[in-house]
């Protein structure tokens, strides 16, 4: 079994050398003359290190300051004890504000050595297990909510194959959307400050409200008479109120996101759209973003009152009808077209296949 590396670091060495004679019957040791050799041997090393002995007082730089600089690089998962003969209550506060673990004096006794780096050797080793029990448990608390995610969208799929494969084909879009506006610049302020995981789970559920819509209208041949076209606008809000009864998963970006694409996805960028009027920015980034390929997508498929556009046709009438989307958004799904092409015919031809 490998034994744990640690590094030694001190100017002095007569004092690396006690150290060494204290550590090597358990311990794999590196050894660094000062701060610079120090960080540069955490950077080579870093998975392999499990504690650093630091001194305080050394040339070029100082130990609480390579603390400092470890840190800023993300190794603060290293546990440092600070080893000096510079006594002092405040050096003492000083190195453990700034996240040391432990402070030794010089001159060195053997087993007061071995306790404490034994001791936060081992307490490291449980901190890194607790925190990969952490992880596993978000893992499976994500799976789990997209588990649930996925089932109320399999309760659309259960009513209407073609909204099956809508869920299927909105879900590959939004993605490719949301990533082609990361990468254009055009819409940084936006992008940056919404949690695109949460938006592209709440995809599959933008129109979960069509489960309280009869039979009779959702799956009717034909155009909807006005009454009819009234009832199928509810769905917006029952969805919203549906996403309301999802509370109880501990997600609060999830939840609004999901509320929001549900209730605005219908919304215009000029102010005409349902179920409120709002318009501009007053609509959600991520209905905005839903609402681009949701009419996309409605276009180029075949509907029980209507057959598919080709995908030409589709990209024509999105350019008359522009005022209905953010022109920032628009303007890069149009230089993207070709993409969301690519994408809708993926999920057609497999269709065929699995026939």
């Amino acid at each position: 079994m490998a034994k744990d590396k640690i590094l030694v670091v001190d100017d002095v060495v007569i004092n690396r050398n006690i150290l060494v004679e204290m550590l090597k019957n358990d311990y794999d040791i590196l050894e660094a003359k000062n701060g610079l050799e120090a960080i540069e041997a955490v950077k080579n090393n870093a998975r392999d290190i499990s504690l650093i002995l630091l001194d305080i007082i050394m040339p070029k730089m100082d130990g609480f300051e390579v603390i400092k600089v470890l840190h800023s690089l993300g190794y603060s998962k290293i546990p440092i004890i600070i080893i000096t003969s510079s006594g002092g209550y405040e050096n003492e506060v000083k190195g453990l504000s700034l996240g040391a673990v432990d402070y030794i004096n010089k001159p060195f006794y053997s087993q007061s050595v071995l306790a404490r780096v034994n001791l936060q050797i081992e307490l490291s080793k449980h901190r890194l297990h607790l925190e990969e029990l952490v992880e596993k448990n978000i893992r499976k608390f994500i799976s789990t909510r997209d588990q649930l995610i996925d089932f109320l969208a399999f309760i659309i799929e259960y009513r209407n194959v073609e909204s099956a494969l809508h869920i299927k084909r909105t879900r590959l879009m939004a993605e490719y959307l949301f990533n082609k506006i990361e990468q254009s610049h055009k819409m940084d302020q936006e992008v940056f400050s919404v949690n695109k995981s949460a938006i592209l789970t709440a995809v599959s559920l933008h129109d979960i409200g069509k489960i309280g819509i009869p039979d009779r209208i959702l799956l009717k041949h034909g155009s909807l008479t006005d009454e009819e076209f009234s009832i199928i606008k509810e769905h917006v809000v029952i969805g919203a109120n549906i996403i309301k009864h999802l509370e109880d998963i501990e997600d609060n970006e999830l939840i609004q996101a999901c509320h929001d694409i549900c209730l605005y996805h219908h919304e215009r960028w000029d102010g005409k759209g349902y179920p409120e009027g709002r318009s501009g920015k007053n609509i959600p980034f991520s209905a905005r973003l839903m609402t681009m390929i949701d009419i996309y997508d409605a276009l180029t498929s075949k509907r029980a009152y209507k057959n598919p556009y080709s995908h030409e046709e589709a990209i024509g009438i999105l350019k008359k009808e522009k005022t209905r989307f953010d022109p920032a958004m628009f303007d890069i799904f149009i230089e993207n077209h070709e993409g969301f092409n690519a994408l809708s015919k993926q999920i057609k031809e497999k269709k065929k296949s699995d026939k």
